[in-house]
Order: structure tokens, then C-alpha cells, then sequence
């Protein structure tokens, strides 16, 4: 396992705006999906609308949060080595 004495200050710096990046894009698409969600509720009962709704939730919601996600877990595997 690797301390932060192993790591470079340089290599910590990029380290943390790297996250402070991800924790952003984090926040916006969580954003869409919180909003996404609420707006279902007005459509539910034109399924066409709320089909089209659910897959905009989809491919600009959850599909970049797990794209962040599988990041992160990159991030912390390379630090256990």
C-alpha cells in the first residue's frame, strides 16, 4: 500500500483537483437525474413523454455517475498499490 510519504506533492495536487473535478461532474449529473426525477411526475400519465424523459435521466444522468464512479474506484485501487 502506498503512504502519502510516497507520494509527490505534485502527484497529490493533480490527485486532488483530479477528484475536485470528478466530485463536480458528480454533483451536476446527480443534479439531472434529482430534477429528471421530479419532472416524471408531471408526465407519467403520456408515455411517450415519459419514456423520452426516462432516457434523457438515463444517458445524461446515471450512465456519466457510473462512468465517475468506475473513476473514483481507479483512484482508489491506484492508491492501494
Amino acid at each position: 500500500m502506498t503512504s502519502n510519504k510516497d507520494v509527490s506533492p505534485s502527484m497529490n495536487k493533480e490527485r486532488r483537483e483530479q477528484l475536485r473535478q470528478l466530485e463536480h461532474e458528480m454533483k451536476t449529473h446527480l443534479g439531472v437525474v434529482t430534477m429528471g426525477l421530479q419532472a416524471l411526475e408531471g408526465v407519467r400519465e403520456d408515455a411517450k413523454e415519459f419514456s423520452e424523459m426516462s432516457q434523457t435521466i438515463e444517458e445524461e444522468g446515471v450512465k456519466p455517475l457510473k462512468r465517475i464512479v468506475a473513476e473514483i474506484v481507479a483512484i482508489a485501487l491506484n492508491e492501494s498499490e
